[in-house]
């Protein structure tokens, strides 16, 4: 599952947050501060990844476990693990969702 956030941005230069070639030494407006990241958000796109990663891992090992019907408790694990993973994922995506609006907060877009 994967989502995607669309940041909405003025392109007036009278939004109040974006600074003129003057006063940066170069554009420097909401667009482009829609692609910096805080700490937060760097925090939980890096929990993301991290699960992402686990999650290929355990589908791969789904992959092998089913050759091996015996093994039926192995499976039963790693399934409950990538459920556990989704469920993760999903408040991970709330998160993200949260910490990308506060972000928009302090660059002046209420």
């Amino acid at each position: 599952m994967e989502a995607s956030l669309e940041l909405y941005t003025v392109t007036d230069s009278n939004c109040g947050c974006c600074l003129t070639a003057d006063e940066q030494g170069g554009n420097y407006t909401c667009a482009d501060r829609s692609k910096i990241f805080t700490f937060r958000e760097q925090e939980v796109l890096a929990r993301v990844r991290a699960s992402s990663d686990r999650a290929r891992s355990l589908r791969h090992e789904i992959e092998r476990l089913e050759a091996h019907p015996e093994k039926r408790e192995d499976m039963e694990r790693v399934l409950g693990e990538l459920a556990g993973l989704r469920r993760e994922r999903v408040a991970l995506e709330e998160e993200r969702l949260d910490a990308a609006e506060e972000r928009m907060r302090q660059l002046g877009h209420a």
